[in-house]
């Protein structure tokens, strides 16, 4: 029989070409890595527009401060010949006043709020805003160009040479700096933006200072926030050395290009005073080297995160058989005291019941419901659980606690529909043999009862006739139970067992009876050592049954029927069993 510890025969088998399912997990990601730099370039293209269209309507009114207005310069050479005409100047004084004021007019402007060198300021921050905006845009729609071609789908001959063209490309992207150029655009959109904020601060300076003192504060609390943003993950990976230790580590998730140029630069400045000589490559790198270097104080297991990871996942994707499938085989590789925490059995040591616990919501999966009627047998079957004393490792009520006892096999289409395969022989075989050492050990229990007249009810309809033949043995080894279960114990399970048996009787068709219970001698030798015990402790079999569950056919209708279905004399449960006949023909073990 199947034992605990054994090979699994019905483990969730590996499914698909192992090339196409690799090739299928490189495409998602290259697809998830595709699509979040389409998304971003779209985001930077809409700010962008919007941006520029800001910038615009601002450099249409900064531009007239390069040159005077010449409003304001025919105004001001209409005073001058006032005043000089008021003053009784001569003719050629006048001519000198009106040439003076033609010359001031053609001459650099003088701004009306600020001396000259504050227009070119302003229209310098703004303009470069402007066109370092605009540039943004037109590396952006290149950009998406190549990410399209990068994405190509390409026939090939197969998923081996669709991996290799794909990593050609993938690694022409970085060698062509096309990677560099996508992290550098929203770099270069808030070089735009600072521009943009110190040419407007600088022109409110020159008209208010309250609203440049407002404006300002705003303005320097945006800045603060990318500053500390761009600072605070270069600290992180500089001071790593000193926190790879620690029980709870996380890493600083403001990782952004500008922070990435910051950490290059703040590397070669400030290395010296740090501890930490690792050159990281990417972000990723470094999250691979906090992860690999992290050993936390728990006695479960040094990789915390691992086990964080697969709690999430599971929690995430277990409802999903595929993934719950591609879960198991991951659990496969690694500690019982990590899988049992992972799926919430902390400090359980036996996988089966893990696993259990972990596929019982799949059951409807023909592949699983098989698996999970495994991982119950090697359970039933362990040494633990042989014997009902109490200092064994592992009780059958701590079994019955995580695998929910033999309704877990009781649910199971043993036969099948067309649509849902039958149960392998093999399996159906080592649950009868299951059922019956179980039997023989002595540790059936009043709630067994049922689930386990359910599993035979089913065995004995099965198409083989060799199953069948199989399954009626197990009346022999109950009976053998039952013979030596104390008359107490026994007063409380026969009861369950004539209500049990009446259903199977009732639910069988007398006019073509297909059942091995009936068909053989077995099973009205079983129901008459059943009903000798009943008359002899005076048991109303009726009313339990009607108290227990709703049974349209009494017990003594059950027992007519019998007689009925199986040809045999209606004086039959009149005589009583010969118990000194052989074990084969009164019941026993077989």
């Amino acid at each position: 029989m199947w034992t605990e510890g054994e090979p699994y025969r019905f483990a969730p088998k590996r499914r698909g070409d192992p090339w196409e399912e690799c090739l299928k997990r490189v495409d998602n990601y290259d697809d998830e890595m595709c699509r979040g730099w389409k998304e971003d370039i779209d985001t930077l293209l809409v700010f962008a527009g919007l941006f520029s269209a800001t910038v615009t309507a601002f450099v249409i009114e900064s531009y007239h401060w390069l040159t005077e207005d010449p409003e304001e310069a025919s105004a001001r050479v209409l005073q001058e010949i006032l005043q000089a005409l008021t003053q009784g100047q001569s003719q050629n004084n006048a001519e000198k006043t009106i040439g003076a004021a033609t010359r001031i007019h053609t001459g650099p402007k003088i701004s009306s709020f600020g001396e000259p060198s504050f227009a070119i300021r302003v229209n310098t921050f703004w303009f470069l805003s402007l066109i370092l905006a605009l540039s943004t845009v037109m590396l952006g729609i290149l950009c998406k160009q190549w990410i399209r071609e990068h994405r190509r789908d390409t026939p090939s001959s197969s998923p081996k040479e669709t991996l290799e063209l794909r990593q050609l490309r993938f690694e022409s992207l970085e060698k062509w700096g096309v990677l560099t150029l996508l992290s550098s655009l929203p770099l270069i959109l808030q070089l735009a933006l600072v521009l943009f904020f110190v040419g407007l601060l600088d022109l409110l300076w020159a008209l208010d200072y309250i609203v440049a003192g407002l404006a300002t504060a705003i303005v320097a609390l945006s800045v603060f926030v990318l500053s500390i943003t761009t600072v605070l993950p270069c600290y992180y990976l500089l001071t790593s050395p000193s926190i790879v230790f620690r029980d709870d580590v996380y890493v600083c998730p403001y990782k952004s290009p500008q922070a990435w140029l910051y950490y290059r630069i703040a590397r070669v400045i400030f290395q010296p005073l740090f501890q930490s000589n690792i050159r990281y490559a990417s972000w990723a790198a470094w999250d691979l080297h906090l992860i690999r270097n992290h050993f936390p104080s728990t006695t479960l297991n040094p990789r915390e995160y691992l086990l964080r990871g697969l709690k999430w996942m599971i929690a995430t994707f277990s409802d999903s058989t595929v993934m719950a499938n591609h879960i198991f085989h991951c659990m496969q590789g690694l500690q019982t005291e990590l899988v049992a925490s992972a799926t919430g059995l902390p400090g359980e040591e036996s996988r089966d019941v893990i696993y259990y616990n972990f596929f019982r919501n799949s059951a409807w999966d023909p592949d699983i419901g098989r698996f999970l009627a495994e991982l119950f047998l090697r359970q039933v079957n362990s040494p633990a659980s042989v014997t009902s004393s109490g200092d064994e490792t592992r009780s059958m009520r701590e079994i019955s606690d995580a695998l929910g006892s033999f309704w877990n096999l009781a649910v199971i289409d043993f036969v099948g529909d067309g649509l849902i395969p039958e149960l392998q022989t093999e399996l159906l075989y080592q649950i009868i043999a299951s059922v019956k050492q179980y039997c023989i050990d002595g540790r059936i229990t009043l709630f067994d009862m049922i689930p386990i007249l359910t599993i035979c009810r089913e065995l004995w309809k099965h198409p083989s006739h060799a199953i069948r033949q199989s399954s009626i043995t197990i009346l022999d080894d109950l009976e053998f139970w039952l013979l030596r279960t104390p008359d107490d114990l026994r007063g409380q399970l026969v009861p369950t067992l004539a209500a049990a048996l009446t259903e199977i009787i009732d639910k069988e068709s007398e006019t073509s009876p297909n059942s091995e219970f009936v068909l053989s001698g077995r099973g009205p030798r079983f129901i008459k050592l059943l009903d000798e015990w009943i008359i002899a402790k005076g048991i109303d079999v009726d009313a339990y049954s009607m108290h227990m569950q709703d049974l349209a056919m009494s017990w003594g209708d059950a027992k007519e029927k019998m007689l009925r279905m199986s040809g045999l004399s209606l004086d039959y449960f009149d005589s009583p069993i010969d118990m000194n006949s052989p074990m084969e023909d009164r019941g026993g073990p077989s």
